[in-house]
């Protein structure tokens, strides 16, 4: 925002010059974006903080300067001359909608001449950024810049019905706007109408058909609060930033208005002579609660580290124009309506330290307890699977966790599959980020499409974030873990055949065999599931202590088509939220074996629909306690074993910790083992 330094001399004494100010208003919040000297005058460009509506104006800027010197302001007085009928005799104002327009006011002025302004008020504004148009306009300008509040003057005898009503656009309702464009409204934008059609966008840019010009007789001046975040939306919907619109998206002083209104139209009488109507039309059904906040002394020097004399502070809080009135160990201080961004105790002691000055804190130690900062154990766990994904050859990737339920099409998941329940988002941004993500497996297969495409057809990945659900008690969010992995697993294979090093189920199955040793979870198994999305027969789920934690396996020949992906495909989807509660992060010691291990095999012919985890299972709850390792080193099939059957072969170690075992020993165990198999499995022992 822009600023003369000589219009704020009429407002404050200021005991600096234009260098000293340079270095003091930064200390003041307000930051420095630009200087323009202009003979002993000077522009200041003022950087404006988002939660500082009242220092977007001549006044508000006068204030803080006025603290800083410890005196006060001198606001600018106004007094019209009034005549003729009451306003409301003439014309009268509807709000529809007091949440978005808290309060509307208007005054008129009749036998105006409209003409151009003088130069002093002319070269104010040109020096601020603003073009002179006539005198009606410039004052409306003018007093903004002054007071901070926007305002709208229109030519009465333009205005269908002699009114004004505060409603919403109809849908397709049309407006030529100031600048010129015609602009279709929608139902959400506030505007300013007569008895037909709009005049003005709300807060914003007024209307081209009401526009003050040479021939207005009659001006009917209007001042109004609006909701910040209302202004905002519809600025950044209609693509329209307005001095108005800056100001009112961070809020204006709705107490002042009034006092607004009566200096605008007195100055307007004076530059465009003319009668003002008796009354003001102040629509102001909710009027806000008068705001305190209670002030201790003793928190000031826990807040700052240093002594503030009480009589300063206050004299501080009085000087930027709020009340203060002893109360106990402190003071109760009322908030002036323009200072919207104070609520706190906090908030008043920043007041105080600003203009007592930060250069005058203290450097000090921090007198707490501290302690060594620690991470969280979720966060180390997600480390720990990081480490173990890239240890194995993985690289992590990053997708958006926005997507849209169309990505979901090519997965062939049935109509009530979990993924489905999608979390819209109210304000999507772009048509292909409407909804948050349910999981990462379509994220992961656009990045192979893309390195597909690209002529990279070896792309191993993971990805750890979040996924969101919609469940009847709410949101839910999880931590889930992705894994892809296409093309080979080695590089310089020329003397390997090209079936033994490209991926296969079971080279992402032994990636998620060491994560889980990484892990060291136990009573992990895979089963095999059907899976809608995964090859029929190459799909397994992931099983921990009887819970089903995740899937994984070949990707479904018809998902890698929609994919414009090469068959092979393999892809994990685990749910991190489950899987590390059982993670046992701390190493435990084992000590070395000191005795050593004795080997047997045991080759056995079962039904292949009974899985290798199912006879190792067997064997481990029959091995007894000496039972150290089982290995699965060979599957056959083909004659001489019969059709519908396969022969696994494993190695048991044995071994006790305190003494050698005897083969004997180890024979029993084995015999042990060979029974429960033929009982419980009615496997056929192969000698």
């Amino acid at each position: 925002m822009k600023v003369l330094l000589s219009w704020l001399r009429e407002y404050v004494e200021i005991p600096y010059s234009v260098d000293e100010l340079l270095d003091r208003l930064p200390m003041l919040g307000l930051g420095i974006e630009g200087v323009e000297r202009i003979g002993e005058d000077a522009v200041l460009d003022l950087e404006i903080a988002a939660n500082r509506g009242d220092l977007m104006s001549v006044l508000g800027v006068a204030r803080e300067l006025a603290a800083a010197a410890r005196t006060r302001v001198r606001p600018p007085s106004a007094q019209a001359t009034e005549s003729g009928p009451a306003i409301g005799e003439l014309t009268r104002v509807e709000v529809t909608d007091a949440e978005r327009c808290p309060r509307f006011t208007a005054r008129m002025l009749v036998d105006a001449r409209v003409g151009p302004s003088p130069s002093w008020l002319a070269r104010r504004l040109e020096a601020c950024g603003i073009r002179s148009i006539n005198a009606v306009v410039d004052v409306t300008n003018y007093v903004m810049l002054e007071t901070g509040q926007p305002m709208h003057a229109f030519d009465y005898d333009r205005l269908a019905g002699g009114r004004l009503v505060v409603r919403l656009a109809r849908p397709g309702e049309h407006l030529t706007t100031l600048d010129g464009v015609d602009r279709v409204l929608d139902g959400d934008v506030m505007i300013v109408a007569d008895a037909e059609r709009a005049q003005g966008v709300a807060g914003i840019i007024g209307g081209a058909d009401a526009e003050i010009g040479p021939r207005t007789r009659r001006v009917l001046l209007e001042a109004a609060s609006w909701h910040p975040a209302m202004i905002r939306r519809t600025s950044r919907r209609l693509g329209v930033r307005t001095e108005s619109s800056a100001r009112f998206e961070r809020g204006t002083d709705i107490d002042g208005i009034l006092a607004v209104q009566h200096r605008a139209i007195a100055l307007m009488q004076e530059l465009a002579g003319g009668r003002v109507l008796p009354g003001v039309i102040d629509l102001y059904p909710n009027p806000p609660a008068i705001r305190t906040v209670d002030l201790r002394w003793r928190s000031v020097p826990r807040v700052l580290g240093m002594e503030v004399p009480h009589s300063e502070s206050g004299e501080i809080l009085c000087s930027l124009g709020f009340q203060v009135a002893p109360q106990g160990d402190g003071v109760r201080v009322t908030v002036p309506s323009f200072r919207r961004d104070v609520e706190r105790e906090e908030d008043l002691i920043e007041e105080i330290a600003r203009h007592h000055g930060y250069d005058r804190i203290p450097d000090t130690l921090p007198v707490e307890s501290t302690a060594q900062g620690t991470r969280a154990p979720a966060l180390v766990a997600e480390d720990t699977v990081r480490d173990a994904l890239v240890r194995a050859g993985l690289v992590e990737a990053l997708t958006v966790s926005l997507t849209t339920p169309a990505v979901l099409e090519a997965l062939r998941l049935p109509a009530d599959h979990p993924w489905r329940q999608m979390v819209p988002l109210r304000n999507p941004l772009v048509e292909d980020h409407t909804h948050l993500r349910s999981t990462l497996v379509p994220g992961l297969l656009h990045v192979a499409r893309v390195n597909a495409s690209r002529g990279t057809s070896e792309v191993q990945i993971f990805e750890i974030g979040h996924v969101f659900s919609q469940e009847p008690t709410g949101i839910a969010e999880r931590r889930r873990l992705g894994i892809l992995m296409m093309g080979t697993v080695l590089d310089g294979r020329w003397n390997l055949p090209a079936e033994a090093v490209t991926i296969t189920f079971y080279h992402l199955k032994g990636v998620i065999e060491a994560l889980l040793g990484e892990l060291r979870v136990t009573g992990a198994a895979t089963a095999a599931a059907p899976v809608s999305w995964l090859h029929p027969g190459r799909a397994a789920e992931l099983v921990v202590q009887d819970d089903v934690v995740g899937v994984l396996g070949e990707l479904h020949p018809e998902v890698a088509a929609r994919y414009d992906l090469p068959a092979g495909v393999c892809v994990a989807d685990v749910d991190l939220h489950a899987l590390l509660p059982r993670a046992r992060l701390t190493p435990r010691f084992a000590p070395l074996p000191r005795f050593p291990a004795v080997r047997r095999d045991v080759a056995l012919v079962v039904p292949e629909d009974v899985p290798a985890s199912r006879v190792e299972e067997v064997i481990r709850a029959s091995g007894g306690p000496w039972l150290e390792a089982v290995d699965l080193f060979d599957v056959y099939t083909g004659a001489p074993i019969d059709a519908g059957r396969r022969s696994l072969a494993y190695t048991l170690t044995f071994r006790a910790p305190e003494r050698t075992l005897a083969a004997d020993e180890v024979e029993a165990v084995v015999a042990s083992v060979r029974r429960a198999l033929e009982q419980r499995l009615r496997a056929k022992i192969r000698e």
